[in-house]
């Protein structure tokens, strides 16, 4: 007999004399038929000579969910007893660490040169793994599950950072988890997505967060100020074009093009662009004369002392920034102050967050929270004079 014929679903209401008793539900063929009455519902199954109950919810849908789930946990027994599966139940359990595998083989094989986010998502499949406790396989994995894991992750610390994970951080690691289920689903032919349609958490410090952080023009000043000629080029084109840090690095003189920059991918390097596209980025006057008088002993731009690709400018800008008594400088806070410096200047969103790569322009619209000085210039621009 079937394994999935041995679970039933039963329920247990109760009667006018307030009686509790069990009733079997009648079934159209593979369908059952759900009795309205109040009641909660239950799975059985024999294990043995033995009867076995549990309890399954007070819904059909939570009594399906739980007999497939107790399904694929007898299913895990019989294979780790060594049993073989009836034949109508073969390939239906995917033990979990094969999946992981299956996942992250794929991941470093469609994206060789993203080596951090194979990292990312093994790191956040670790974490889910560990809060699955002694479950073995894939298909016995509910929505209780994904609830369970974001409830558990919200109580624990970082152990880099020795602060609570926050609900950005939980929400990246569902979305992961999402990714990780619709491979399984689509790739691997598993029919089940427990991560379907879930709402992230809140993240009230992110509402109460103001614009990103950048540099004023004082502190530009006072940082360039206590540069030499190689790092002005280098933050002067941090500032005036958007790119990221790795981006940077991995700027060769064939990227610059009659006043753009080209990102392009460095296979042989392991690099390529955020979301694999190549975004053309027009650059002011002044920066590309600027780039023009830099020595070339190298293809790369910004070469090391070597000749190398350059790396680890944080360092070089926090031992710059405390000579110029700037606190809190990030090689990041260029990109800021690039994107909020456009649209101060009155650029549209639209085309900011084509000259920054967002894929959404909620990402974009951060920069969008203006100060207070520039509130009043606004205003005082109005008048009467119709």
């Amino acid at each position: 007999m079937a394994l999935k014929k041995r679970i039933r679903i039963i329920k247990k209401i109760r009667e006018n004399a307030g009686v509790w008793k069990f009733i079997s539900l009648h079934r159209i063929g593979s369908r059952y038929v759900w009795d309205k009455r109040p009641g909660y519902f239950f799975i059985e199954w024999w294990d043995g000579k033995k009867r076995k109950r549990e309890r399954a919810g007070q819904t059909p849908s939570e009594a399906t969910e739980a007999q497939r789930r107790k399904q694929n946990e007898l299913i895990g027994e019989l294979l780790a007893n060594g049993k073989e599966l009836p034949t109508s139940q073969e390939g239906t359990a995917t033990p979990i660490q094969d999946a992981i595998s299956m996942f992250t083989d794929h991941v470093r094989t469609h994206s060789p040169d993203k080596p951090q986010t194979h990292r990312r998502y093994a790191k956040v499949l670790e974490h889910f793994e560990r809060h699955l406790g002694k479950r073995k396989f894939i298909e016995a994995i509910t929505r209780a599950d994904i609830d369970d894991f974001k409830i558990k992750r919200t109580g624990e610390k970082s152990q880099q950072h020795d602060r609570k994970i926050t609900p950005r951080t939980i929400n990246f690691e569902v979305s992961v988890l999402r990714t990780f289920f619709y491979f399984l689903v689509n790739e691997r032919g598993l029919n089940m997505d427990p991560c379907a349609r879930f709402k992230p958490l809140k993240d009230q410090s992110a509402k109460a967060r103001k614009r990103p952080p950048t540099y004023t023009p004082d502190e530009l000043g006072r940082i360039f100020n206590a540069c030499d000629e190689g790092e002005k080029a280098i933050f002067a084109t941090l500032l005036l074009t958007g790119l990221r840090e790795q981006e940077l690095y991995f700027l060769t003189w064939q990227d610059l093009n009659a006043g753009t920059i080209k990102v392009t991918p460095k296979p042989k390097e392991g690099f390529s662009p955020k979301d694999y596209e190549e975004p053309i980025i027009p650059i002011p006057p002044d920066l590309v004369k600027r780039l023009k008088n830099l020595l070339r002993p190298a293809g790369w731009i910004f070469p090391n002392a070597q000749g190398g690709r350059t790396s680890h400018l944080l360092r070089r800008l926090k031992h710059i920034a405390t000579k110029a008594k700037v606190e809190n400088a990030t090689l990041h806070k260029f990109r800021h102050t690039y994107a909020t410096r456009l649209l101060e200047s009155g650029s549209d969103i639209v085309t900011v967050q084509g000259l920054l790569g967002h894929s959404d322009i909620e990402t974009t619209r951060q920069y969008l929270n203006p100060d207070e000085a520039l509130k009043r210039k606004a205003v005082n621009r109005l008048s009467l004079n119709l």
